[in-house]
């Protein structure tokens, strides 16, 4: 068995990015409840049968090491920095399975509190060591789909659909009540947030998330750089198989460690700003084109699909 192998066994008793400047580093309260309803599905048509429980699996790791705060990681990125991570979450929605003849049929998503209206918390932090968010960590999707026996595949797109990305995450349901996940009424959530901090206390941030956005909370909101990716994984399956997130491949082309100088560029890291020059680099690997709604999911080299 491979190292990543031995890796992904280990239980996970708990674990846990977008264009402004102004962004603070606090997480804030991570729970609350959330009601779940036919629109919580995502998008898809579902088949005939019986509808059976589904879970899919999500594996945070670093290259062939399992993930866990706490934890000093050699090699990273372009200066093969030594860092811990404070943060590493991200949302997705419209979660589908790949039928055999190829089409797409939605999830029909449990109701608890990483769940709701189609939008899926997947926390890898679990507040220890240098992590700032809390104990409580998810690392799966939990539905009901029709005819699981035909599944072959998953589908999702990383972030937070439009119709709900300008929330009051004060008053917003269950995930979406999250502060250290949230900027603004206009700007919206952070669809992935990843900090981290190198040996010699150098800080990186990526903060993912929707820039460009103008309007107001009665007119509502129209985002220039929107910053979503749909992602297919063929050749899948939920009951044998996970779907690792790695985090040094999502930093391999970053410089880590390297002071910026502050008046070209204030921010050590990527928060989705479209004249931050330290952008490109990290959405690449997410198959994501800075400045640009160009994707390309088959580009991506963060997610793959590994055993359980």
């Amino acid at each position: 068995m491979t190292r990543l192998g031995l890796a992904l066994l280990l239980p996970f008793t708990a674990f846990s990015f977008a264009g402004c400047a102004g962004d603070d580093m606090a997480s804030g309260s991570d729970s609350a409840s959330a009601s779940e309803s036919d629109s919580d599905t995502g998008t898809g048509t579902e088949t005939g049968g019986e509808a059976e429980a589904l879970t899919i699996t999500f594996a945070p790791v670093v290259g062939d090491a399992a993930f866990a705060c706490g934890m000093n990681y050699d090699g990273l990125g372009t200066t093969a920095a030594t860092v811990q991570a404070n943060d590493f979450r991200l949302y997705i929605h419209d979660v589908s399975v790949i039928r055999g003849d190829g089409t797409r049929t939605a999830i029909t998503l449990d109701d608890n509190e990483w769940q709701n209206e189609g939008v899926v918390l997947l926390d890898f932090e679990n507040a220890e060591g240098e992590c700032v968010g809390t104990p409580e960590t998810n690392l799966v999707v939990a539905g009901s789909v029709a005819d699981a026996a035909d599944v072959t595949g998953v589908e999702f797109t990383i972030g937070v659909p439009e119709a709900l990305n300008h929330l009051d995450s004060a008053s917003a349901p269950a995930p979406l009540n999250i502060p250290g996940m949230y900027w603004s009424w206009m700007g919206g959530y952070k669809y992935m947030r990843v900090d981290l901090t190198g040996a010699g206390g150098e800080p990186f941030v990526f903060h993912l998330g929707a820039t460009g956005c103008m309007g107001s909370t009665a007119d509502g909101f129209a985002c220039s750089n929107n910053y979503r990716i749909v992602l297919p994984f063929e050749g899948f399956d939920p009951a044998t198989q996970a779907l690792a997130v790695d985090l040094a491949a999502l930093v391999a082309d970053s410089d880590l460690t390297t002071p910026n100088d502050m008046m070209v560029d204030p921010v050590d890291g990527c928060m989705s700003g479209v004249d931050d020059p330290e952008c490109p680099a990290i959405f690449a690997p997410l198959g994501l084109e800075h400045n640009s709604a160009n994707t390309d999911p088959g580009g991506q080299t963060v997610f793959k699909v590994v055993d359980q």
